[in-house]
This record gives structure tokens, sequence and C-alpha cells, in this order.
């Protein structure tokens, strides 16, 4: 079964990407990203339907 973590561009650091971790947390350290074991829970945690989700702004859901 695949695993799948979300990423993002940062805007903070040209040409370098960032992970998502917990809550608001983002980190640059790939070992620090938080693993979903079902890619649909990973894109719920991405959706913006409301528009109050915007940290997820260019984020995307990527498979191990």
């Amino acid at each position: 079964m695949a695993n799948y973590h979300i990423k993002k561009s940062s805007v903070l650091l040209a040409g370098t990407d960032v992970y998502y971790v917990e809550g608001n947390r983002w980190s640059d350290d790939f070992a620090d990203r938080k693993i979903f074991t079902s890619e649909t829970t990973a894109q719920n945690t991405i959706s913006n339907t409301d528009g109050t989700n915007g940290g997820f702004s260019g984020a995307s859901v990527v498979s191990e």
C-alpha cells in the first residue's frame, strides 16, 4: 500500500520544497513530513472549499 505526503514550494527559500508536518507547521526537512496512508485523507487535508485553508495554496499530494 502506498504512503503519501503533502509538499509545496517555500515562499521564503527559492527553489526549496517544504513538507506538511501538522496543524500549521511546515518543514524543509523531508524526514519531518507527515505520512498519510490514504490519498483521500491527504487530499482532504489540502482541500480549500471555503477559502479558509490558504496555507495549503500551491500544495500537492505526493505518492511515496
